[in-house]
């Protein structure tokens, strides 16, 4: 279950509608620019039986981002399994990447589990402080493997504001992830275009059907990485939304994201879409 979750969050646009972040995330307070916001929610669910929500908001001003994230489970599956994940993100936007400063993840399980996750980017030096501590010399993560990658909410943003996106891949490319531990690929491969009717008037039109695929690189135990080989593919309608103030003139979101499992199926809807444009500061 445990990735399952982190999968479909991931690619999703959700990695956990939005509580409090677990840092500060005021990353262009000095830029007085137009700047763009977005939010987005979602339902997971298992056998069409609702088990948690999961929502993103994100902040784009000048060439920074900001973002951060809230899921929860809920309904019956809390009888089994409890858990709370808030996480935010923030850094620089380049024209065909991002550049993270800090990420940050406070996960609670249950009454008495909690973990907090930090990582931080500076010149080229990617440091992790996690509490309680985890041994990570046992199945390392190579320094080169850090730095060609972002963090789980960096990556959440790097597909949403389509920087890898393009006429022949509009769902993207790749997003490259280490969340501190563990390093994985999140890969992309469209299909075909599709009609797609949301309800509530969310979307009505044209979408993109791109499968997903969840590659893991290293920081796994080797059961882990076998299983993670065999993992099912996971697919997706994501919808272009127009946005002058996002980082390329559109929002790419994944409208939902389903995947077959031999126990039944996984699947993410969208719930909420707002973007806001704001005025210049100063």
């Amino acid at each position: 279950m445990g990735t399952i979750r982190s999968v479909l969050a991931s690619a999703a646009v959700a990695a956990a509608v939005l509580a409090t972040p677990s840092s500060s995330i005021d990353a262009t307070a000095a830029e007085p620019q137009a700047a763009g916001s977005i939010a987005v929610a979602y339902s997971i669910a298992f056998w069409g039986i609702p088990f948690g929500e999961t929502n993103y908001q994100g902040r784009f001003s000048g060439t920074g981002y900001a973002a951060s994230s809230h899921f929860e489970t809920s309904g019956i599956v809390n009888l089994f399994w409890q858990a709370v994940i808030d996480a935010s993100a923030n850094g620089k936007i380049g024209p065909h990447s991002l550049d993270p400063k800090q990420y940050d993840s406070f996960y609670r399980r249950g009454g008495d589990k909690k973990e907090r996750v930090q990582v931080t980017f500076e010149d080229g030096a990617i440091k992790t402080f996690a509490d309680p501590p985890y041994d990570t010399s046992k199945f390392p993560v190579t320094d080169s493997e850090k730095r060609e990658a972002v963090d789980p909410m960096s990556a959440v943003t790097l597909i949403l504001s389509g920087i890898r996106a393009d006429r022949a891949n509009p769902c993207g490319t790749v997003a490259p992830v280490f969340d501190g531990r563990r390093r994985y690929d999140i890969e992309f491969t469209y299909f075909k275009d599709e009609p797609v009717t949301l309800p509530d008037g969310l979307f009505h039109g044209t979408a993109h059907l791109c499968q997903l695929h969840y590659r893991q690189i290293a920081g796994f135990k080797p059961k882990i990485l076998k299983e993670g080989a065999a993992f099912p593919p996971i697919y997706g309608d994501f919808g272009d939304f127009p946005a002058s103030r996002s980082p390329n003139g559109r929002y790419v979101v994944a409208l939902k994201l389903w995947s077959h499992l031999k126990w039944g199926t996984v699947s993410a809807a969208l719930t909420k879409f707002t973007t806001i444009a704001e005025a210049p500061k100063g």
